[in-house]
């Protein structure tokens, strides 16, 4: 079964707010005109091979299906796509057993944090023609973490297609060097369902945690999602809109979503929009828009991502604050089952105090799974 992962926020001047918000929106343009370059004569085969890295079940058991539909499926295709409409609920009656697929995996963390104590991300900042100094205890403390990754998730069927998914997931870290650790868990139980032909809805509720050494937060989010999987021109592609309603103890906010994921002959791409009410009195999330690609290349497989996003809405000592971030993520692989990802950004705000950029970078391993 699959997986997944998340960012944050940003401001500058009109001149910078232009430059960020036409790179992401360049390089979403880019992956449509790439696409549509690429050769119309369809290589279901590959696409089959390529959905493997595009990170959506619903989306790789429709190329599979493809594969199948061509009647020169390998004897692994042919199985490949049998347990994928196992795990997915295809293959259950009702009244069976309503277990249908399980899963219990860990995963060692090797990674370097830029902020593993959850503190402040400035050393000084000015205000009103003043320098402040950050006390040195709150300050952000960067280096690597090692620890575990863990979790589980169990499906049970009640219809054809349709069933419940409830799962958890942990993860605690430690810091040598600075001996102090942090965590983090969430959980999620959703009811999946298939409506018609290639079309899904989704009702999924989750809550989050986490907890460093200068604080903690939590949120719980309820979201409903209709996908619609297709295949057009050279590629094949998974349509979804959400509504959800989150809350994280200072308030609740709707946010609307699109979501477009799409395999082609050589690579997988996604695109994402959000769009989110403000919260009264405080500063959130208003917009994000989000680009990938993911390809094989020499046996092994990378990834590009970018994102651009703005929040506003709060006030930091009587001054209206708004951000706006800009990030990219690059992630290769180094070899089979072992992944490095490096990412950055860069946050600007009209409040100085929250102007920085930070630095990430995980090395990956692969999870074990029983």
């Amino acid at each position: 079964m699959a997986r997944r992962r998340s960012a944050w926020m940003g401001f500058s001047s009109a001149k910078t707010r232009m430059r960020n918000s036409l790179g992401v929106r360049a390089f979403a343009v880019a992956c449509l005109i790439w696409s549509a370059a690429l050769p119309v004569s369809a290589d279901v085969a590959a696409r089959a091979a390529v959905s493997d890295i595009a990170g959506s079940e619903r989306l790789q058991m429709f190329a599979y299906g493809k594969l199948l539909a061509t009647g020169t499926a390998p004897r692994p295709a042919v199985l490949r796509m049998k347990q994928a409409m196992i795990d997915q609920g295809f293959y259950y009656d009702p009244g069976a057993k309503p277990l249908i697929a399980h899963d219990v995996w860990a995963a060692p963390v090797l990674r370097y944090d830029g902020n593993i104590n959850g503190g402040v991300l400035r050393d000084s900042f000015s205000f009103r023609g003043f320098t402040f100094d950050t006390t040195p205890a709150f300050r952000a403390k960067a280096g690597a973490v090692v620890g575990l990754d863990a979790g589980g998730s169990v499906r049970l069927g009640w219809d054809n297609g349709r069933y419940i998914e409830a799962g958890v997931r942990g993860e605690a870290v430690w810091s040598p060097h600075y001996q102090i650790g942090g965590g983090s868990d969430e959980a999620h139980l959703c009811s999946r369902n298939h409506l018609t032909g290639w079309t899904f809805l989704d009702l999924c509720h989750s809550v989050s945690a986490t907890s460093r050494a200068l604080g903690s937060s939590t949120s719980q989010t309820t979201g409903l999602a209709l996908s619609q999987l297709f295949a057009a021109g050279p590629g094949y592609h998974e349509l979804t809109a959400s509504l959800a309603r989150q809350g994280n103890g200072t308030g609740d906010q709707t946010a609307v979503s699109l979501a477009w994921n799409a395999v082609w002959d050589r690579a997988a791409t996604n695109l994402s929009l959000t769009y989110a009410a403000p919260i009264m009195g405080q500063t959130a999330l208003r917009r994000r828009v989000a680009a990938g690609v993911r390809w094989p290349w020499r046996g092994q497989n990378l990834g590009l991502d970018l994102w651009q996003q703005a929040a506003s809405g709060g006030t930091f000592l009587g001054t209206a604050r708004a951000d706006r971030a800009i990030g990219i993520d690059l992630s290769y692989e180094i070899a089979r089952g072992l992944t490095t990802e490096v990412g950055y950004m860069i946050n600007r705000s009209t409040v100085d105090f929250f102007r920085y950029d930070q630095l990430s970078l995980t090395l990956r391993i692969d999870n074990l799974r029983w």
